[in-house]
């Protein structure tokens, strides 16, 4: 016998239990030995949901004229890339030691 379907609102409840599960396997994921453009694709992932996904072009226009405020750098290179010292100040970063 087929169960009956959830209510948005039960499928949200469920769907928030699994985010932590979720979370680490982007993380995996991002720290893994898979190609590039898939840890890119969870890096964006993980940024989009913390800090919310970048405006549309025209927002961009109206946004430069509005003062520069202090904000989040983001720089965009391949893992392999990355120095020591780099990933040492991201770790920093992470726990807060910034």
């Amino acid at each position: 016998m087929a169960s009956e379907p959830m209510s948005a609102d039960d499928l949200r409840k469920e769907a928030r239990k699994l985010s932590g599960l979720a979370l680490n396997t982007l993380k995996a994921i991002m720290g893994g030995d898979g190609q590039d453009s898939v840890k890119l694709a969870a890096a964006r992932e993980v940024l989009d949901r913390s800090h919310g996904k970048p405006k549309a072009a025209g927002a961009k226009a109206k946004a430069a004229k509005v003062a520069a405020k202090p904000g989040m750098t983001v720089i965009v290179k391949r893992f392999s890339e990355v120095t020591p010292e780099e990933q040492a100040a991201a770790d920093a970063t992470e726990r807060g030691e910034w």
